[in-house]
């Protein structure tokens, strides 16, 4: 043992304890989805609390100096013994906890020969410092739940309005140790609250299902209450730091967290110094996060259809990490694409082994962790009758990949649900970001970013309606076809309309039988082809604004990209200003045939209009400069829209329509900042010959300024970011090899149509065959479920891709999908 510890001392200098405000990644590898139940084992480093999977610490070690002190955690899951357990009977009981995880712990040591010495933990000899950082390690919550915590609605919390007046009886000092509070009614010293008022201290409120505390805080406010006595705020002891606690109102007006701005002084009246305490106890956002993970969502999502699962490379389900059914279903459809598996498949770990110190924090080097996960036998061992599917050492849960791509992001940063269409084009882009500085290095192959497979242009054709009729061909870059999809194209229209009407006339019949009566007729879905959703796009829109007068508009593909994603826009806003969706089936070919969409350019015979000077030019290209639709604007601000928001709404749709920008005004409508003024690009009036540069925020460029980049930098990454100083410092980090090149790259040079050039738009003919398609289940794309169907394997079957559950699909709903993914023919993945 003293040779052991010997080694220990000789590889320990700079191992550290984290604080509670420190990322420990203890939960899952940095490098692959191993956790503390894979087969080796999960070892963090006691030096940068990064978390290595057993064949992943040679990695680390090749990238820390060649030594490295761990703490192995190892976690074994077994089912608890229930002798004569009788059978549930009560939601609680189906919800009770089947197993039970043993843990075991062990100090690593390897030395710079490669010798490995390892010590059982806890350990009387292990220095202090090793045995302080185990520990601390051991206690931390993981990233996993600081995460979650800091995606809930903190903001919801209300200020008490019984704070300021609080009632607080002459003081009698509480001892500053936490040893020793215990709760006065029945000794219990974990889960304890203050009473503010009175210097109560009593155990916290029992849950349901018998967890929690014995009720002590609660009952004495009752008691008190009986006596005519009213102290309705309580603390919870371990909770304080010096900024702030969980307070608790039991007043029947608020009872819940609320908020005590007098907090410090409430606490210094019985003694407590807030300047000097430290957290040492589950908050109550961290306790309702670790109850969410322990929660299994796939419980819920039960279809009914008996179905054969399916295990194997490129058929790895991901875990449910609460409503994150949106990006599993976006990664499904994305991830295992030819192309981008052979970009980031690195079974030599190169990519990810050329990731920075953070590697939690490179999104190149997740992406490969993911793509490598979903991707190969890793977490795919052959399918056995009586496997268990939720064996957590065959889950794949995407947990640092979600906390990285949702940083800085006011929704994909929260534990709500998505828009599914969204999340996909904002990977995209970050995906863009992050590759700009690695292709060419770190990824091998094409030097084309990997949402070039998705981007297409449209060309706009305006022609005036009256004088010569002349033209206006402008393009614009998307990654993503938004179908109009409208009831009135239904085929079937006269049967959904006949039978709404009867069933409106025998309403108050129905109200008079049972529910799931015999006979009764099912509700028909309208059904509407995918022809009357293209040529509502392809259709003339008349009658808009233009210099004076008023033109027509059209819209064609100027290009065919290698892969179309199509999104059927099923959701709407209704008469009462609640987004919906228009329950109907759109039947999805197999292949599609979109040449007869494909834009011309300029006819013979067509005169075009020439440039307006006066006016912002609206062929400014749409990736660095976009400009909201005017006619769209128009339409939102007769709804009653605030004109900026009007304005983000119609750029953040693009070129989908006014019923699109609605939906997502409606969904964006919280969102800080929604009615804010947007940028404006200088016009006319003086140097001709610049780009005219944007507004920005003094603020933003002072911030962004003091990181240590230059005002030109700042000011074109706020430019290209529409003033976001989140995304613009996000976009200087990630260009910070070349910025000079990234904000020429940027700025394009002014007039002709220039910004990406053409020849970096993928282009073939528009013919297409079905790859793949997201679902959703639910009334708008901010509820519900996300489900993903993919053609996979040898003979290209369909596969759902249900959150974890994977299984082969018997009758794929082609008809009611809400994303398609379509690639095009005389395409083959070696060329990219």
């Amino acid at each position: 043992m003293e040779a052991s510890i010997e080694k220990i001392r000789s590889v320990m200098s700079g191992v550290k304890a984290p604080q509670h405000y420190d990322k420990v990644f203890k939960d899952e590898c940095v490098f692959s989805f191993d956790t503390p139940f894979s087969e080796g084992g999960l070892a963090v480093n006691l030096k940068t609390w990064q978390g290595l999977g057993a064949d992943m610490v040679s990695l680390d070690l090749q990238r820390n100096g060649g030594t490295g002190l761990y703490l192995v955690h190892k976690y074994k899951r077994v089912e608890k013994k229930q002798a004569d357990a009788p059978e549930p009977t009560k939601l609680e009981d189906l919800l009770q906890e089947k197993f039970e995880t043993l843990k075991e712990y062990s100090v690593l040591a390897i030395d710079s020969t490669g010798s490995k010495t390892t010590v059982p933990f806890p350990c009387e000899d292990l220095p202090m410092i090793v045995t302080t950082a185990c520990q601390a390690v051991i206690d931390h919550k993981g990233p996993s739940v600081m995460d979650a915590v800091d995606g809930l609605d903190v903001d919801d919390i209300k200020e008490s309005k019984y704070c300021k007046d609080l009632v607080q009886l002459p003081a009698f000092k509480i001892s500053p140790n936490p040893k020793d509070w215990k709760c006065a009614k029945t000794g219990d010293t974990q889960n304890l609250w203050l009473n503010l008022s009175d210097g109560y201290i009593g155990s916290g409120r029992r849950q349901w299902d018998g967890t929690g505390g014995s009720n002590g805080a609660l009952d004495h406010f009752e008691e008190e209450r009986a006596k005519g006595n009213f102290y309705p705020l309580v603390v919870k002891l371990g909770t304080i730091t010096p900024q702030g606690a969980d307070v608790y109102s039991y007043s029947p007006d608020e009872n819940d967290l609320v908020k005590d701005s007098l907090l410090g002084q409430h606490l210094a009246h019985w003694g407590i110094d807030i300047m000097k305490m430290e957290k040492f106890e589950s908050s109550m956002a961290e306790m309702q996060v670790e109850y969410n993970m322990k929660f299994d969502f796939s419980k819920i999502s039960e279809s009914g259809q008996e179905l054969v699962l399916v295990r194997g490379p490129g058929q790895v389900g991901l875990k449910n990490l609460g409503n994150s059914c949106y990006m599993n279903s976006s990664v499904q459809l994305l991830m295992a694409l030819p192309e981008v598996k052979q970009r980031y498949l690195d079974t030599d770990t190169q990519i990810r082994r050329s990731s920075p110190s953070e590697a939690a924090m490179d999104l190149v080097g997740q992406v490969a962790k993911l793509v490598n996960g979903l991707n190969t036998e890793r977490y795919a061992p052959p399918l056995k009758d009586g496997d268990d599917q939720d064996d957590p050492k065959v889950v794949v849960a995407p947990q640092m990949f979600r906390s990285l791509i949702g940083r800085g992001h006011p929704e994909f940063s929260s534990g709500r649900q998505q828009d599914a269409a969204e999340f996909v084009q904002y990977l995209l882009e970050q995906l863009s970001r992050a590759e700009r500085t690695a292709l060419g290095s770190r990824l091998s192959g094409s030097t084309r970013p990997t949402a070039n497979l998705f981007e297409f242009q449209v060309e706009e054709r305006l022609q005036e309606t009256g004088g010569e009729g002349r033209v206006k061909y402008t393009k614009l870059q998307q990654n993503m076809l938004g179908l109009p999809v409208k009831l009135d194209d239904a085929e079937n229209l006269a049967e959904v309309t006949a039978f709404k009407e009867a069933a409106a006339k025998e309403k108050e019949a129905k109200k008079a039988k049972t529910e799931g009566e015999e006979g009764e007729p099912e509700e028909p879905k309208p059904v509407i082809q995918l022809k009357s959703c293209l040529d509502r796009m392809a259709a003339a829109e008349d009658g808009l604004s233009f210099r004076g007068g008023t033109a027509s508009k059209t819209s064609r593909l100027a290009t065919m990209p290698r892969y179309l994603l199509v999104q059927l826009q099923r959701y709407y806003v209704d008469e009462k200003w609640v987004p919906n969706k228009l329950d109907c089936k759109v039947p999805m070919p197999d292949t599609l045939n979109l040449e007869h969409l494909r834009g011309r350019g300029l006819q013979p015979g067509e005169v075009e209009l020439p440039e307006d000077t006066s006016t912002s030019a609206p062929s400014a290209p749409a990736a660095t400069s976009p400009q909201p639709d005017e006619t769209v604007v128009a339409q939102l601000l007769s709804m009653g829209l605030n004109e900026n928001a009007a304005k983000r709404a119609s750029i953040a749709v693009g070129s989908a329509g006014a019923e699109a920008a609605a939906s997502w005004y409606f969904e964006h409508m919280e969102d800080p900042g929604i009615n804010d003024p947007l940028e404006e690009s200088s016009s006319g009036g003086g140097g001709g010959g610049g780009s005219g540069e944007a507004a920005t925020d003094p603020e933003a460029v002072a911030m962004l300024c003091s990181m240590g980049f230059a005002e030109i930098h700042v000011a074109a990454a706020l430019k290209s970011c529409m003033n976001s100083a989140e995304r613009a410092a996000d976009w200087l980090f990630s260009h910070s090899d070349d910025l000079d090149g990234a904000v020429a790259a940027l700025g394009g040079s002014g007039g002709g149509g220039g910004a990406a050039a053409s020849t970096d738009f993928d282009d073939g003919v528009g013919e297409y065959s079905l790859v793949g398609f997201v679902s959703h289940i639910g009334k708008n794309t901010g509820h519900g479920h996300y489900v993903c169907h993919m053609k996979r394997g040898v003979d290209g079957g369909w596969i759902i891709f249900d959150d974890s559950k994977v299984a082969k699909s018997k009758e794929p709903p082609l008809d009611l999908g809400y994303i398609y993914l379509y690639r095009r023919k005389d395409t083959s993945s070696g060329g990219y």
